[in-house]
């Protein structure tokens, strides 16, 4: 060393600090933390975003880093118990509301199958025994080659393909498909309808007119309403029961056929979506 260089004395280092934006960071995960507690929707968002920035952290100074971390281990669990409160709250209910949401769609569209399958009989007159050219409307297993045509002879090709075996229920013959039951019920020549093969079908009543239920198969799915169309496509809706007397629900409770004209029901059945039936059948005009 040079004896004549003069010594200066060295600075002392500044202590180390956290960086501003670093607080800032922390800050502000912390208030979104305890803020999920009562919005909860951002809470899931909270708790990454506080994981996130724990890990985040310099190394240095250990004393500001430490109280940071306690900080966030505690807004963490904050976050945590949000969370977990928006999965009770909201996403479980949501995905179990948007299933049987699925399901109950599903179950219209069954119904609309059945529509299109009549509209098939109607103008192909798979069953037409005045000979006008106009087919009468066939029950469900007629529809789908279960059953004999009026006790007759089966269709060669079903209109109605993929239904299951048919069920008995109060009302008569169902498919039960995705939760459902699902029963066709045809005018009778004493008045009314009916949905069973063995009752006398109003052959001529049936070209114009037919009736389509679906209702829930089973108590405890989480399925609570019953379904209605038909040959206008006027599709109907009615809250089932599921508590005594049960009402809409199983194979021992069905809706009876004039269900949506009976006085002391037809109250119950509200109109699906705002859908307008249709005005005219199609076919009006026969071959």
């Amino acid at each position: 060393m040079n004896a004549d260089a003069k010594l200066f004395p060295s600075a002392a280092p500044s202590p180390a600090v956290v960086p501003r934006g670093v607080l800032l960071r922390v800050g502000l995960l912390c208030a979104a933390a305890v803020l999920s507690l009562w919005v909860i929707k951002i809470a899931l968002f909270a708790a990454v975003g506080t994981l996130l920035g724990f890990v985040s952290l310099p190394a240095q100074p250990r004393r500001q880093v430490f109280v940071l971390k306690l900080s966030l281990a505690v807004a963490g669990a904050c976050a945590t118990f949000g969370t977990f409160r928006f999965l009770v709250r909201e996403a479980v209910p949501g995905m179990v509301e948007g299933g049987t949401t699925a399901t109950e769609k599903r179950a219209v569209s069954r119904l609309r199958e059945i529509l299109f399958a009549q509209d098939a009989w109607r103008r192909n007159a798979y069953y037409d025994p005045d000979g006008d050219h106009v087919g009468s409307a066939g029950l469900l297993g007629e529809l789908s080659g279960e059953l004999g045509v009026r006790g007759g002879n089966r269709i060669e090709q079903p209109v109605l393909e993929g239904y299951p075996k048919l069920v008995d229920t109060r009302l008569g013959p169902a498919a039960e498909i995705g939760g459902y039951l699902v029963v066709v019920c045809l005018p009778t020549r004493g008045g009314g309808y009916s949905a069973k093969p063995g009752d006398a079908i109003d052959d001529e009543g049936a070209e114009r007119h037919f009736y389509a239920y679906a209702w829930p198969a089973e108590r405890g799915q989480g399925l609570t309403v019953a379904y209605f169309v038909d040959e206008h496509e006027r599709i109907l809706l009615a809250d089932s029961q599921e508590a005594e007397p049960r009402r809409l629900i199983g194979i021992d409770a069905p809706p009876a056929c004039d269900d949506i004209s009976d006085p002391r029901t037809s109250a119950d059945w509200r109109v699906w979506r705002h859908k307008k039936p249709r005005s005219s059948l199609p076919y009006d005009n026969p071959r």
